[in-house]
This record gives C-alpha cells, structure tokens and sequence, in this order.
C-alpha cells in the first residue's frame, strides 16, 4: 500500500511545484512585456491575470504538499481542519482571475481611445515636425513673393503714364506718382507737407464741390471732366477716375484715383470742330457769293441811274441803302460763324440760339426754296448749361444737312420740347430721302459721308456728336415712317441748384 502510493505523491508534488514554477515564468514575460511597452493594456491584463494564476498556484501547490505530508505523518485530522481555508485562497484566486477577464473588455475600450489618441498625437508631431522643418523655409518663400508684388506694383505707380493719387478720408494727398508731379507742377513733398488736398488743382472749385458730392455719395467716378490748374497758372483738361477704398479691418478709408491729361485730345477736338466749321462755311460761300452780288448789282444799277437822271435820288438812296445793309448782314453772319470763340459754359436760351441759326440760314441761296416750319412745344424759355457757339454750330450741321437731303426745295421742321424729367429735345425733320439702314449705325463715324465727293468732309456729325456729350446730352438718329429723317438732341435743362 505504501509502495503504491510514492508514484502519486511524487506526481503530486512534482506537478504542484511545475505549476509555481510555470506561473512565476508567466508573470516574469508578462512584466517583461509590460517593460516594454507601458502603454499597452494587453500587457497590462497578462500581468494581472498572471498574478492571479500565480497566487492560485501557489496556494493550491503549498495545499497538495501540505495535505500529503499531514497524511503521511499521521496527521489527517489536522488537514481537515485547515482544508477550508486553503479551498477558500483557491476560490479567492480563481474569482480574482474572473474578475480580470471580465473587467478586460472595458479596459480594451480605453486602450483603444489612448491608442487612437496617441496615433492623432503622432499624426500632429509628424505634421509640427514637417511644418516646423519648412516653416522658414516658406516664410522666405513668401517674403520673396511679398516683396516682388510689392515692387511690381510701386514700379506699376511710379511708371504709369497716368496721374495717381492716392488720399485720405478728407483728400488729403498721400501719395502722388511722378506723373502727377509731371501734370501738376507742384513738388511732392511739398503737398505732402503741405497736406495739400485733390480740390487744390481744380481751376472752377464748385466742379470739385460737385465731384465731391458724388464720390462720397455713390463712392465712385468714372470719367469725370475737369479742368486743372498747375502752379504755373496754365491749365489742362482731365478725366479723373477714382474710388473709395475702405482698406482692411480697421484701417482708416483713403481715396485712389486715377488722372488722365487729355489737353491735346481737348486741342484736337477744337481743332477738328473749327475745321468743320470752316467746311461748313466753304459749303455756304457759293450761296453768300450769290447773296452778296445780287444787291451790289442792284445798287450798281442805281448808281448808274442816278449818275444820269437829275432828279430827286432820295428813294434810289434808301434802296442802296437797304441793300448794303443785306451785304452787311450775310458777311456779319458768316464772320460770327467763322470766327474761333471761347469754350465757356454758361447759362444759355435753346430757343434764341435756334432762332439765330434761321435766321443766319435765311439769307443764303440754299435754303432759298426750303420751307423752315418753326415749333415750340412751350411757351416758357428753355434754358441749357452750355456754350452757345457751340450748340448753335451743331444745329446749323443739322440744318445744312437736312436741306441737301431735300434737295434744296422740300421742307425742314425743327421744334423744341421741355419734358416733365426736365430735359429739353431739339428735333431737326426733313422730309428727304432719309438715311439708308446701313448707314445708321456709321452716321457719327469722323470722316464717314454719304455726300458725293468734294461736298462733305464727314465731320459735322461727328464733331456735333461730341459737343452734345460733352453737354451732357446725347443725339440720335431715326428715320421718319413718312418720308426724311430726324435728328434728336436731348440736353439736360439748366436749374441753378444743380450748377451752384
């Protein structure tokens, strides 16, 4: 019995110190482990739940041991009185290692967040390493780039061909290019200093209380006329364009314009208008020749009669007299249209300048058997902000064309209107061929005319063209369902609020 019970207790203990020792190697890998990566809670749980399988081996090993050496010393009982507490470290172990492996899952969950926290840590230290890298690297990059731009646009100011200014929120200059000092004449430091304001240049100060107006009311101009004076007192014609420019957050509001000399366009056009003008009055000379040489033949004739007959020449002198007063008139007339007057705007009368015009055409062969039909469509005068020579050389262009559109022997209506937008219309009809649908749209063209060679220069209409915008007008062209054409001007009407 003895003999038989050795292989068993050898088994028994031999198994029982395996286990410890198999379980104290586990712990020592899963510390292992741990060691090299804190972080990890796999690890974590082999460490914990290798400590729990430890403690029930050892307690389950010292148990088997200690029971068999009780029975074989004869102390059985003994072991039965401590047999309890040895199960219960067993079932403590045992609830330990359950308890683990039941906890896990939660604990699994958190890893994954730190891990996943850590791969986004990771993912930023890797982009902050890359951005700090290059960093200075982009930072010149973009200085290099800053600084190109900046010089692009300062060679863009200093060279431009244009006047530009630049001012503050009371107009004051800022900046001013070398075009502008070239146009003003003024030094730039000295407007600087100086705080020279836009309005300085302006030679008619109500046309810059009049730009001023509308810039802070519509924050922009476009094209505005206007007349300069340069510290040497000579003027030039401009067309200033310009904006508000509110800049970035916080920053104070400043105005940017941009300043065209167009001196000699202006002597051009006046150039080209007096050229038309002196078409104008070559085309009239063969009709004023036959106006001239009709009363001096007549007062010839009366002459010679009066160098014969004795008699009372009273009524023979008062028709010389009457006749030489005709001569005087027609060259009075053509002298006053020739002549190159002052640009001036003033407050004119639309209905005396049309007048006038009749009445100059009146004494001339081509519209000898032309029927000029007058028409007002009110009684009241029509005032227009404007040069009279002006105005008028545009209805005389008119006028002249429509009569070699009758042919010298039709009819001319021409009539003005004053609309309730207070704009006034000047209607010049005929009732000629009218102007063929191809030719419409060339009829202000410079040089452009359906006239036969040697009788047209094709300027009248285009220099009218830019006398009525330059009045801040417009003409337009239509022909009649009837018969003939008809040229309309439509001029804004004068009002003293508006022209202070």
């Amino acid at each position: 019995m003895t003999v038989s019970f050795i292989p068993i207790l050898l088994i028994d203990v031999l198994g029982s110190v395996a286990m410890v020792i198999l379980s104290l190697l586990s712990l020592y890998k899963a510390r292992k482990l741990r060691g090299m990566d804190p972080a990890n809670a796999v690890f974590l749980y082999l460490i914990w739940i290798s400590t729990g399988f430890t403690v029930f081996a050892v307690s389950r090993s010292f148990g088997h041991i200690l029971r068999q050496f009780l029975t074989l010393t004869g102390n059985g009982p003994v072991w039965e009185s401590i047999s309890a507490y040895s199960g219960s470290v067993n079932t403590a172990s045992f609830m330990l290692v359950g308890l683990i492996t039941l906890f896990f899952n939660q604990s699994w969950k958190i890893n994954e967040k730190i891990l996943s926290g850590r791969e986004k840590l990771e993912t930023a230290h890797l982009k902050l390493m890359d951005l700090n890298q290059t960093l200075e690297q982009k930072v010149i990059e973009r200085t290099e780039r800053l600084t190109s731009s900046e010089h692009k646009c300062r060679r863009i100011f200093e060279q431009s061909l244009d006047t530009i200014i630049v001012a503050d929120g009371g107009f004051r200059i800022q900046e001013i290019n070398a075009s502008g000092i070239e146009l003003t004449g003024y030094n730039r430091d000295a407007m600087i200093m100086e705080e020279m304001t836009l309005g300085r240049f302006f030679q008619d100060p109500q046309e810059w209380e009049r730009i001023c107006a509308k810039i802070n009311e519509e924050e922009y101009i476009l094209n505005e006329e206007a007349e300069f004076l340069r510290s040497d007192d000579k003027s030039v014609f401009v067309l200033i364009t310009g904006g508000v420019d509110y800049g970035a957050f916080g920053c104070a509001k400043s105005y940017h314009f941009i300043i065209k000399n167009v001196d000699d366009k202006r002597n051009m056009e006046r150039q080209i208008a007096q050229a038309d003008k002196l078409a104008a009055l070559g085309e009239l000379s063969a009709g004023v020749a036959h106006e001239i040489n009709n009363p001096l033949g007549i007062i010839l004739g009366y002459t010679q009669l009066m160098l014969k007959e004795q008699s009372d020449f009273e009524d023979d002198l008062k028709i010389i007299e009457k006749h030489v007063k005709n001569c005087k008139t027609v060259v009075s007339d053509l002298l006053a249209f020739s002549r190159k007057g002052s640009l001036e705007m003033q407050p004119v009368e639309m209905n005396k300048i049309i007048n006038d015009v009749i009445s100059f055409l009146s004494n001339h062969a081509d519209f000898r058997n032309v029927d000029i039909h007058r028409t007002s469509g009110s009684d009241e005068t029509l005032m227009v902000y404007g040069n009279e020579q002006e105005l008028g050389q545009v209805v005389i262009n008119l006028m002249i064309n429509a009569a070699h559109a009758v042919k010298h022997s039709g009819q001319i209506d021409i009539e003005t209107v004053k609309t309730a937008r207070e704009q006034i219309f000047v209607n010049v009809k005929d009732n000629g061929t009218g102007i063929r649908k191809k030719d419409i749209s060339k009829i202000f063209d410079p040089f452009f005319t359906t006239k036969p060679l040697g009788q047209g220069t094709g300027l009248g209409l285009s220099v009218g063209y830019g006398i009525i915008k330059r009045h801040g007008g417009i003409i337009t062209v239509r022909n009649r369902s009837s018969s003939g054409a008809e040229f309309s001007i439509k001029l804004p009407a004068y009002s003293e609020e508006t022209h202070r």
